[in-house]
């Protein structure tokens, strides 16, 4: 969960850097300490670090941004003792752990005071970690209230937060802190389980892992907890740490070990909390998140109390992107302001029944977020800017047009259900030759990793007649027998050009063996279609061979415009080796998977077509100029 878009570099830099740039400690400047630390209730100290306005006038009272993580927070000065060393060496390159959370904030700094803190057990507080648990969210709520009963406050806070202070904000919305005004929130995990670790049941030991056992620990060390120690040799943090413990029964790795799902991931996971959220709530989300994932954002904005103002922009990017372009942070910052300075109302109220007003929802939809050359007073340079934009107010949003889309045989995908049973798909699954790697770009792929082949089952439209946007969850029922005790099944969406590149949209994932569902709590449709499938995931269930099941796969949210003359394809195969940082492991044997297609095993993908009707859309975007949208370019994929 980094904080940066585009420092992707290699952690055993960080390491090298840290360890070579240590005679120059001395020599670097001492700014990156907290400046404070707030008692809790329980006697533990957090390290804070607080910041008044740019133009601060003495004696004036002032709203202030929080935003609380494990990563700087209370050591939170720009950059890192990363970005120092970088500094004295006089290296402008990309360093890992340059840049921290302060970043975040300077779009409030003008008319905000801005407070960064260290979750309990990281950085300079004190205390035992324990991940995303209550106990941290509740002192996220007292450092709220500390902050209220501040001379210079006038007691409005609002939380932001991406990532990890995402998520930890996120939870300590959930407290209700009295003086809690608003939250912006992005690089939201809903489900601990289900949105990372084992989607569909799959097992995912890449960024989970990582992060848990090698990045998280980095950011603390370089960003929060070396500046204290290290730089400034602060006695408190020096205290704090000498009393720091860890129960090694709740850490997430001892956890993760088993692969069902259990009270230990729904205490940690945010759609158990979201009930409790009273504030004003704007989320951002992007599909190609490739680190806390693309299901989150939108999941947990579906479920927030509808009588509370909420807001969601939904935009194609990577991890970094919901915090980067002006369009998304233009309506982070109004946000904010609304609600906390009571500057005029951007975001517009519902009509409520019966006529008057109730508490406004709104969604933002940027479509086809794409790189252009801006001119500007300070010269050229490159922004993130959208193709359009679609304007509703719910999620799903609510001129939704749910169209099934049946699996054929010969490969094709039609509205048309199938009238008799037609010739299956077969395909040997086991290979995952289908990885790529989001550090290569998003033209990543080989002859061998991407061209169609007997490891896959493969569909696709006819070319579409005009554009056609899909936006929303998105789910695929398969009638599927296998050879194997256990499969596991990959779903992957993707636009074709006419000239043959293809566009990797989306992918949606499920063990064969987690394949139990529980209708009642799964997201429908109005008529009762299933666009999000709940899965117990509890009491896994081998698969007999050779017997036909029914599996409903979730496919993770897009919003995607497929121009006229393009295809939609839809691949079906094991899940890959390497999915950008994600890397699944396997829990079955090679098999021979067939697909069923017939009036009594209709197999089909449940889609969220939604009107272009009065939307202004841009000229169609080159391949591989779509912000963090894999494309591979027409003949290197076989097409």
């Amino acid at each position: 969960m980094r904080q940066r878009r585009g420092t992707r570099g290699r952690l055993v830099t960080a390491l090298v850097a840290l360890v070579a740039g240590a005679a120059l400690l001395p020599l670097l400047p001492a700014t990156a300490a907290p400046n404070g630390y707030v008692e809790m209730s329980d006697g533990v100290l957090i390290a804070v670090n607080v910041r008044p306005p740019r133009n601060f006038v003495e004696g004036r009272r002032y709203p202030a941004v929080f935003e609380m993580s494990g990563y700087d927070g209370g050591s939170a000065s720009d950059q890192t003792l990363m970005g120092d060393i970088a500094d004295a060496f006089g290296y402008e390159g990309e360093v890992p752990l340059r840049e921290d959370s302060r970043q975040l904030t300077h779009r409030f700094e003008g008319d905000y005071f801005t407070i960064h803190a260290s979750v309990r057990g990281t950085g300079c507080s004190g205390g035992t970690f324990d991940l995303f648990s209550w106990r941290a969210a509740l002192d996220g709520h007292e450092v709220i209230e500390w902050i209220a009963r501040q001379p210079w406050s006038d007691g409005n806070v609002a939380l932001m937060g991406h990532s990890y202070g995402g998520i930890t904000g996120f939870m300590i919305a959930a407290t209700r802190p009295p003086h809690l005004r608003a939250a912006t929130l992005s690089g939201l995990i809903d489900d601990l389980y289900r949105g990372i670790t084992y989607p569909g049941g799959v097992s995912n030991y890449g960024f989970p892992l990582a992060w848990t056992g090698v990045i998280r620990p980095f950011y603390d060390l370089g960003g929060g907890l070396a500046p204290g120690i290290v730089r400034t040799q602060d006695p408190v943090c020096a205290q704090n740490q000498a009393s720091k413990n860890r129960t090694v029964l709740e850490d997430p790795i001892v956890n993760g070990v088993g692969d069902t799902d259990s009270n230990w991931w729904r205490s940690r996971s945010l759609i158990s909390y979201v009930h409790l959220i009273d504030v004003p709530m704007h989320i951002t989300g992007a599909y190609q998140d490739e680190q806390t994932g693309p299901r989150g954002p939108f999941h947990l904005f579906e479920k927030l109390p509808t009588h509370i103002p909420r807001r969601l922009v939904m935009t194609n990017g990577d991890h970094g992107t919901q915090q980067g372009p002006d369009a998304v942070w233009d309506d982070r910052v109004a946000w904010v302001d609304q609600f906390t300075r009571g500057l005029p109302n951007r975001f517009d109220p519902i009509p409520a029944p019966g006529g008057g007003t109730r508490a406004h929802s709104s969604t933002r939809v940027l479509l086809e977020l794409h790189s252009g050359v801006h001119e500007g007073s300070q010269g050229t340079h490159d922004e993130r800017h959208p193709n359009g934009v679609v304007d509703k107010t719910a999620f799903p949003l609510e001129n939704t047009q749910w169209t099934d889309l049946y699996l054929r045989g010969g490969g094709a995908l039609s509205t048309t259900p199938p009238a008799e049973a037609e010739e299956p798909a077969r395909y040997v699954s086991g290979s995952g030759r289908q990885s790529w790697s989001y550090q290569a770009g998003p033209a990543a792929g080989s002859e061998l990793s991407t061209p169609d082949g007997p490891d896959e089952a493969v569909y696709a439209t006819p070319a579409f007649t005009q554009d056609v946007l899909i936006a929303g969850p998105m789910a695929a029922t398969l009638f599927v027998d296998t050879t194997a005790p256990d499969t596991e099944l990959f779903v992957q969406l993707i636009d074709e050009g006419p000239d043959g590149s293809r566009s990797y949209l989306q992918r949606g994932m499920l063990r064969a063996s987690h394949r139990a569902l529980n209708v009642a709590m799964s997201d429908k449709t109005a008529d009762g279609r299933i666009y999000r499938p709940f899965h117990p995931h509890t009491n896994p269930t081998p698969v007999v061979p050779g017997q036909v099941n029914e599996y409903v796969v979730e496919i993770f949210p897009v919003g995607h415009v497929l121009r006229a003359g393009h295809r939609l394809v839809v691949k079906v195969h094991a899940p890959p080796r390497v999915d950008s940082f994600n890397a699944y492991v396997p829990r079955y044997a090679p098999s021979v998977n067939t697909i069923h297609h017939g009036p009594r095993t209709p197999s089909r993908l449940l889609l969220p077509v939604v009107p272009l009707a009065g939307v202004r859309l841009g000229p169609e975007i080159a391949c591989g100029r779509q912000e963090a949208v894999r494309c591979v370019p027409g003949g290197a994929d076989g097409s």
